[in-house]
C-alpha cells in the first residue's frame, strides 16, 4: 500500500498533532507514505467561484500522488471531500480533458488513476494489526462533514459505525453518543461566536452525560471547537489515543 499524505491547512495550525499521530502511526504500520507540494484543495468558497479554478485545483493534488502511483490519505473531512468530490467528476472524459488543459500550463496532467481515504477509511481495513489499547471510555465524534452527503461520507450518515468499530477493536470502551454526528458549530465562530459556543458546548455537555473520559475526533475543526470552549473534557484525534495507549509495539503489515 502506497499513499500521498495531504495535509490540508489545518495540519500546520490546530490540526498538527492529529496530522503528527497519523503519519506517525501509517510509518509504524510500514505503510509507505509520500509527501508532495500540495496546494489547498480550495474548499467551497473557491468552488463556489469558480468551478474551473476549484477543479483545477484539486486535479494538480490528484496528479501530485499520481505520478508517484500513489492514493490519497488526508485527516481532514473538508479535504478529503474536495477531493473525492473532483476525483469523481474528473472520471468524465469531458471535464478532464477541460481541466487538463488548464494544467497543461504547469506541464501537469491528470489521468484519473487515484483513489481518495479518510485516514479512518485506511485504518478500519487494517484494525486487527493496530495495538490493543487501555479501555478508557470515549465518546467517538464524527461531526458532520465527515457522512454527508452520503454519496462522499465514509459510512451512513444517519447510523455511522465505522469509527467505533474500530475504537472498540483495539480497546477502548465506547460510550453511546447520540449526538455523535451533529455539527460542532465550528464555522459560526466568526459570525456567531455565542451560537457556536452554544452548539460546541452542547456536544461536550453530552459526552459528558454519557459517561465518557475524553472524545475522540475525526476533524481538526471539530477538535478545535470542542477544545476551545471549555478545558475539562480532554478532546484528541483518535490517531494521537492509539499512540498514547499502546501497550504493546504495532505489529508491521505484511
Amino acid at each position: 500500500m502506497k499513499l500521498a499524505f495531504f495535509p490540508g491547512c489545518s495540519a500546520r495550525s490546530s490540526g498538527m498533532e492529529y496530522a503528527k499521530s497519523t503519519l506517525e502511526l501509517l510509518e509504524k504500520l510500514g505503510i509507505e507514505v509520500s509527501r508532495h507540494d500540495f496546494n489547498c484543495c480550495g474548499t467551497h468558497i473557491v468552488e463556489e467561484y469558480s468551478r474551473d479554478i476549484w477543479l483545477a485545483l484539486n486535479a494538480r493534488n490528484l496528479a501530485l500522488a499520481e505520478e508517484s502511483k500513489a492514493d490519497i490519505v488526508t485527516t481532514c473531512p473538508a479535504c478529503y471531500q474536495n477531493l473525492k468530490k473532483v476525483n469523481i467528476e474528473l472520471q468524465d472524459e469531458e471535464v478532464r480533458k477541460r481541466v487538463n488543459g488548464i494544467l497543461a500550463s504547469i506541464n501537469r496532467e491528470y489521468n484519473g488513476g487515484v483513489s481518495v481515504f479518510h485516514v479512518i477509511e485506511v485504518l478500519s481495513k487494517v484494525a486487527d494489526k493496530l495495538p490493543q489499547v487501555e479501555g478508557k471510555k470515549v465518546a467517538a465524534y464524527y461531526g458532520c462533514q465527515i457522512l454527508r452527503p452520503p454519496e462522499l461520507g465514509v459510512d451512513n450518515p444517519e447510523n455511522p459505525t465505522i469509527f467505533e468499530d474500530l475504537l472498540e477493536k483495539v480497546g477502548f470502551n465506547v460510550v453511546d453518543f447520540r449526538v455523535k454526528a451533529e455539527c460542532c458549530g465550528g464555522t459560526l465562530l466568526l459570525t456567531n461566536s455565542e451560537g457556536f459556543k452554544k452548539r460546541a458546548l452542547s456536544i461536550v455537555r453530552e459526552a459528558k452525560k454519557a459517561g465518557a473520559e475524553c472524545i475522540a475526533t475525526l476533524c481538526p475543526l471539530c477538535q478545535f471547537s470542542l477544545e476551545v470552549v471549555q478545558d475539562k473534557m480532554p478532546v484528541k484525534p483518535f490517531t494521537s489515543l492509539i499512540l498514547e495507549h499502546a501497550n504493546k509495539e504495532i505489529e508491521v503489515l505484511k
